[in-house]
């Protein structure tokens, strides 16, 4: 099996997780041809980026879903491609397309869109340009958290080997001010609070794996 037809096969296996990354290679690349490989927080603004007075004023909600896909750089984009597809793959493949489709769709918007909740309550974070794929990431930990906490002998002991790097990554989205702590936990509760409804909905035997496969 050769590069290409690998790719094909991990698509058809998880196409919502191999999409998402397409996506931000796609507009990472757009970026460089037209910013540099590294782009301020004007240019990211032009570029779909997130900020509450431009979607306040402007009415520019779609910035609440594009934000997760602008990049302001090289490393940037790595890093969160990188722990998308080694979480998302996993996950994915657990809730199957329709479901994990949800849970990213509602981590996406809440990303952005709780701290703007938060602006127009007290105008929380009102010079803030954010972007990237980071808080669905954070979405995809709180799914597995929801996991863990639903089907507690089969997840939660993945969870807990991944307890240390999610508190390292909180705390590295608090001591560094270009990354947005606000966007990583509202991803978080997005994606637990979304996997939860779900499975709750699907089953009320909590303690079977085999019900979630349904």
């Amino acid at each position: 099996m050769n590069k290409m037809e690998e790719i094909l096969e991990k698509y058809k296996k998880c196409p919502i997780t191999i999409g998402l990354i397409f996506i931000c290679i796609v507009v990472y690349i757009l970026s460089v041809f037209v910013y540099g490989p590294t782009m301020d927080a004007q240019q990211g603004l032009r570029f779909g980026a997130y900020n509450p007075l431009f979607v306040s004023w402007y009415h520019d909600y779609y910035r609440l879903l594009t934000a997760n896909f602008v990049h302001f750089g090289l490393l940037h984009i790595v890093v969160n491609c990188y722990s998308l597809y080694g979480l998302g793959m996993f996950v994915e493949s657990v809730l199957k397309t329709k479901k994990y489709l949800i849970v990213i769709i509602v981590s996406a918007l809440t990303t952005s869109g709780l701290p703007y909740l938060l602006y127009l309550i007290n105008g929380f974070e009102v010079d803030v340009v954010s972007g990237g794929i980071s808080g669905v990431i954070f979405g995809v930990i709180g799914s597995l958290g929801a996991l863990a906490m639903v089907y507690k002998d089969v997840f939660l002991s993945i969870f807990k080997q991944l307890t240390p790097n999610l508190i390292a990554m909180l705390f590295i989205s608090f001591l560094v001010p270009s990354i947005s702590l606000s966007g990583h936990v509202s991803g978080l509760i997005g994606g637990f609070v979304s996997t939860y409804i779900l499975l709750n909905k699907k089953s009320k035997n909590k303690s079977r794996y085999n019900d979630l496969l349904n």
